[in-house]
């Protein structure tokens, strides 16, 4: 056999020592129980304090709503109060309107009617009106002004509102008034104009509206029922209904 070359075999040697050192140095420590416990509790406390965050991000959502709902309320209330405010104005109205209009009332050419918070005047057309005009008479503008007296004192809105009966326009009329349709609105607004013009009553507050014969409050089969259909309602709602 021949000699191996000494130099080859120092080589040799040191290759296998700097692997060994190699691996040792590169070979992962085994973990203690202390560093496994400190990860898990690290671990944990991350979780909890995400947990927290949502938990804080939860309640001030609950804050907010909370105070969206307590504004409401409050709003609620003082909109319930208004309302029962408006029906004790309208109450009041109501009495001093028939303390008013006594003497109509008595003599069934006038009729008042508080429902759903809305106080309705109802005046029948024989002391407002002559047949198919749309000028007020003398007798209707007395029965106006004493209305008016419960009117100035508030800012309620005021609807005029004109019906007539069945009774078709008669061929003389129709050149200006071709059918109920514009006798009845010209007739609400000859009182809208006549609120405005001799009491100074904001236009603002006012509407004229023509129904014709369409809401009959009875049907239309005896002189007396027509009389009743042929009227002019004035209706006063609060300003914010």
């Amino acid at each position: 056999m021949s000699k191996l070359n000494p130099t080859l075999i120092l080589f040799s040697r040191i290759f296998v020592i700097v692997i060994l050192i190699t691996a040792c140095s590169t070979a992962p420590k085994p973990v203690s129980q202390c560093e496994k416990d400190r990860i898990a509790c690290t671990k944990q406390l991350q979780t909890h304090q995400q947990q927290l965050i949502q938990c804080q991000n939860q309640l001030a959502e609950t804050i907010t709503r909370r105070d969206q709902l307590q504004k409401h309320l409050e709003e609620c209330q003082l909109s319930a109060n208004e309302v029962v405010s408006d029906k004790e104005a309208a109450r009041i109205r109501e009495i001093k309107l028939r303390q008013l209009l006594e003497k109509e009332l008595a003599d069934k050419n006038v009729e008042i009617e508080f429902l759903k918070g809305r106080l309705t005047i109802r005046m029948l057309n024989r002391i407002l009106f002559d047949s198919g005009s749309a000028k007020i008479l003398p007798g209707g503008r007395e029965t106006l002004d004493k209305l008016v007296k419960a009117l100035v004192s508030n800012q309620d809105k005021i609807r005029v509102v004109g019906h007539t009966d069945n009774v078709r326009i008669g061929p003389k009329l129709t050149s200006k008034y071709p059918s109920n349709w514009e006798l009845s609105s010209a007739r609400a607004a000859s009182v809208v104009r006549y609120f405005q013009g001799q009491h100074a009553i904001q236009p603002t507050r006012m509407e004229a509206v023509g129904l014709s014969m369409y809401r009959p409050l009875a049907a239309n089969d005896s002189p007396e029922n027509k009389q009743r259909n042929r009227r002019v309602e004035i209706i006063l709602t609060a300003k914010d209904n």
